[in-house]
C-alpha cells in the first residue's frame, strides 16, 4: 500500500528517542517498509531522512510582528507552533493523490477535522487519554475514520468515541533480546514529574538494590531539585541512551521498576524490560497491568498520597527477582511483539481500504452512518 503516516511534531523520529511516542511512530514506519509498503511521513526537523521513502518536515512557525506579539489574546507559543506545524501537513496532505491510507500518529485535532476532505481513509492511533483539542476534531472526522487505542484501559477513557479498536504496542524482539540479568534494579524514561522516579529512588534503597536510571532529563526543575539530590549510595544516572544501548542494561538487571503518578496509557519500557526476560515492579496505572499481564512481573496496588507507593514496590522487589526469566520473555513474546502488532495493523489497513473501495463502489448506495460499529482486539 502507499501509506502516509502523520507522526508527532514535538521530537525527532530519531535515536535517542525522546519517548516512546517517538520510538514506535519510527519502529512502525520502519516496520511497514520491511513489509513492501511505500511510506510517506510527516514529522519533526531531524528525523532522519532514509527512516521514509518520502519524508515531509513540519515547519516552524513565523516570525511575528511587534503589534501581533503585543496582541492580549495572542495565544501560547507552543499552540501556535502545533498550528503551524499542522496546518502545513495537512495542507500538503491534501493536495496528495497517491495516498491508499493514512496513519495518524498525532495528538492534535487538524488531521482528524479535515479527513473528509483527504484522499483515503484515516485510522489514528489514540497514544494519550482524551485531549480536548482531539475530540473536538474527532467530531468532525470522517464517519470511516478509525480509532486504535494501545491499551483497554485507554480505550476505556475515551467516551466520546465509538467501539474504539485496541492493538497493543509491540517491541522488536530482535532487537530487545534476553539477558542473564543480576540483582540489581532498572528505571527507564522521560525524567518529568509524571514517571515518579523519586518512587523508584525508594524503593531500591528500602530494597536494598542498586539502581541504574536512564532517561532524558525532559523537565530540568524536577530533575534539579528532586532527583539529583537523590543520585550516589548505588543510584546512578546513566544519562539518555539509544535503544541499543537501553537494551544492554534492561538485560543485565534483576527489574525494571515502573513508577507512574498518572494513568500510563502502555508502559513501553515495561513491554521491553519483558522482552528482555527481565520482570516488571510497577504501580498498577493505566494500561500498566494489561502490559504485565499475569507473568511479566508484579503490578502493585497504587496507596495514593494517604500511603507509601515506595515502600509498597520495594516489598515486592525480591518477588520480582525469582520469577523465571524464561516465562517473562516467552510471555512477552507472545503478546507484545512487534510482528503482532504489524499484523493487527494490516489486517486493519486492508478493511478499511476494501470498505471505502466498497463505497465508491458506481453501484453502491452509501451508509449515512458510517462504518459499522464493530471493535477489534488484539492479544494481550
Amino acid at each position: 500500500m502507499r501509506l502516509t503516516v502523520v507522526g508527532p511534531n514535538w521530537h525527532p523520529l530519531g535515536e535517542p528517542y525522546a519517548g516512546g511516542m517517538e520510538a514506535i511512530v519510527a519502529a512502525t514506519v520502519a516496520g511497514l517498509r520491511r513489509r513492501g509498503h511505500i511510506v510517506r511521513l510527516y514529522a519533526a526537523e531531524g528525523t532522519p531522512r532514509d527512516l521514509a521513502d518520502e519524508l515531509v518536515t513540519y515547519p516552524g512557525p513565523p516570525s511575528l510582528s511587534d503589534t501581533a506579539l503585543l496582541n492580549p489574546h495572542l495565544p501560547e507559543p507552543r499552540f501556535l507552533a502545533d498550528h503551524h506545524a499542522f496546518t502545513a501537513g495537512v495542507t500538503d496532505l491534501l493536495r496528495r493523490t497517491d495516498v491508499d491510507l493514512v496513519l495518524n500518529h498525532s495528538l492534535h485535532h487538524l488531521p482528524l477535522a479535515f479527513s473528509p476532505l483527504m484522499p483515503a481513509p484515516m485510522v489514528t492511533t489514540l497514544h494519550t487519554p482524551p485531549l480536548p483539542w482531539m475530540e473536538h476534531g474527532a467530531s468532525l472526522a470522517a464517519p470511516d475514520c478509525r480509532y486504535v487505542a494501545v491499551s483497554h484501559a485507554m480505550a476505556r477513557q475515551w467516551t466520546t468515541l465509538h467501539d474504539v479498536d485496541v492493538i497493543p504496542n509491540g517491541v522488536d524482539e530482535t532487537l530487545f533480546r534476553p539477558g542473564p540479568g543480576s540483582g540489581d534494579l532498572v528505571w527507564v524514561g522521560r525524567i518529568t514529574p509524571e514517571k515518579g522516579l523519586p518512587l523508584a529512588v525508594r524503593a531500591a534503597r528500602l530494597a536494598g538494590r542498586r539502581l541504574s536510571i536512564i532517561g532524558p532529563v525532559s523537565d530540568a526543575v524536577h530533575f534539579r531539585h528532586d532527583v539529583e539530590p537523590l543520585l550516589g549510595g548505588g543510584i546512578r544516572y546513566l544519562g539518555h541512551l539509544s535503544h541499543p544501548q537501553i537494551r544492554e542494561v534492561l538485560a543485565h538487571s534483576g527489574a525494571c521498576l515502573v513508577t507512574p503518578r498518572w494513568d500510563e496509557p502502555f508502559g513501553m519500557v515495561a513491554a521491553e524490560a519483558m522482552m528482555c526476560a527481565t520482570p516488571v515492579v510497577a504501580l498498577a496505572r493505566g494500561g500498566l497491568p494489561e502490559v504485565i499481564g499475569r507473568r511479566g512481573g508484579i503490578a502493585v496496588h497504587d496507596p495514593g498520597p494517604a500511603g507509601d507507593p515506595g515502600a509498597a514496590l520495594a516489598a515486592v522487589v525480591a518477588d520480582a527477582l525469582l520469577l523465571d526469566r524464561a516465562s517473562v520473555r516467552a510471555d512477552a513474546v507472545e503478546r507484545l511483539s512487534f510482528t503482532a502488532m504489524l499484523d493487527a495493523y494490516e489486517d486493519l489497513f486492508a478493511e478499511m481500504v476494501q470498505a471505502r473501495a466498497a463505497d465508491r463502489a458506481p453501484d453502491h448506495a452509501p451508509d449515512r452512518s458510517g462504518r459499522s460499529r464493530r471493535g477489534r482486539t488484539a492479544v494481550m
